[in-house]
């Protein structure tokens, strides 16, 4: 009886380690603007919302970026357009500074909405990060040794 009972005790703290289905490897790593899963890059927005797809919070932060970011790639293509075009039209002779403006203008919001983009997809990764192990009610579960109403046992807060 003493056998199975320190056996059983011995399972117990050897399945204590696999409490978690996330784990610290489960992050997603943020360096110098790009992404990383287990140490291979991140190619795609896709693949970063594929990722976050369980946490809510956060998917709603990608989608936000990656809406900012389709914007911001139609601002600066058609900023970059006027101003090929007024490159052209220099080399020609006869330039339009309205047009040189407005792509100037149009370019420089199509950075500033890249720059807000990213700024949204990394906070939509650092909630992701900050919620792993965390239940449904937003809290993380803990076991632990406590104090229970016939002494000192294991308790399971979550």
């Amino acid at each position: 009886m003493k056998k199975l009972f320190l056996t059983l005790v011995a399972m117990f703290f050897l399945g204590l380690g696999s409490v978690f289905s996330q784990t610290a490897n489960d992050t997603i790593a943020v360096e110098k603007n790009k992404y990383y899963y287990h140490g291979l890059q991140i190619e795609s927005m896709r693949q970063i919302k594929s990722l976050v797809a369980n946490d809510e919070l956060a998917l709603k932060e990608v989608k936000k970026a990656a809406v900012t970011n389709g914007f911001s790639y139609v601002f600066s293509y058609l900023g970059g357009f006027a101003l090929g075009w007024e490159v052209v039209d220099l080399i020609r002779g006869n330039l339009n500074p309205y047009i040189l403006a407005g792509g100037v203008g149009l370019a420089a919001v199509g950075i500033g909405l890249g720059y807000l983009a990213n700024s949204q997809l990394k906070q939509g990764v650092a909630i992701y990060n900050a919620n792993l192990g965390a239940t449904s009610y937003g809290g993380s579960i803990q076991l632990d040794f406590g104090l229970v109403p016939g002494g000192v046992g294991l308790t399971l807060s979550f």
